[in-house]
């Protein structure tokens, strides 16, 4: 049968936590109150702080880069002399470093389709580049014979009234006159 006598330290407890979901703020100290109420950016703290991520990611970029490869070599295994618990051990660190190499041949043949995508890519690139110049050349040439295909018409039109007009001044202008006296 459970009893319904609680310890005073419970009631406290009850009591204290009523009275801190009323409370709509925070008991903070007055000195904290204002430190935080009058916080500035401090930039020199900033850029230490960048130089020192810099830094960091540098050494972390210097350690991928520097990636080997070498067997772990256990000389563990199923020989005589070996206790009960050995062998699986030994089967253990087998597993581990065959998942591990494996890991490694993955990342390496990933590394090399990424490299001969890219390099296709590039190929593609280019000979979509050399075709574009080759057409946009193709399409200057033709412009510029349009150009000059005008600029004939216009000076054999030209030379032709000319040619026409010094006659017309010459005849008398009855073409140019209504009654034709």
């Amino acid at each position: 049968m459970a009893s319904s006598v609680v310890s005073g330290r419970q009631l406290e407890k009850w009591e204290k936590e009523r009275e801190d979901a009323n409370r709509t703020e925070i008991p903070m100290p007055k000195a904290a109150r204002d430190s935080f109420n009058s916080m500035q950016p401090n930039f020199n703290a900033l850029a230490k702080f960048e130089k020192k991520l810099d830094r960091f990611t540098q050494r972390m970029e210097d350690k991928d880069s520097g990636v080997k490869t070498e067997a772990i070599v256990n000389v563990m295994s199923s020989t005589a002399g070996a206790g009960s618990g050995d062998f699986h051990t030994y089967r253990g660190f087998r597993k581990k470093e065959n998942a591990r190499i494996a890991d490694f041949e993955a990342a390496r043949k990933e590394d090399e389709a990424r490299r001969a995508w890219e390099a296709e890519q590039a190929e593609r690139e280019a000979d979509v580049l050399a075709k574009r110049s080759k057409k946009a050349a193709k399409r200057a040439r033709q412009k510029e014979k349009e150009r000059e295909r005008q600029q004939a018409e216009k000076r054999a039109r030209g030379e032709a009234s000319a040619a026409a007009g010094g006659a017309a001044a010459g005849g008398g202008g009855a073409a140019n006159c209504r009654t034709g006296r």
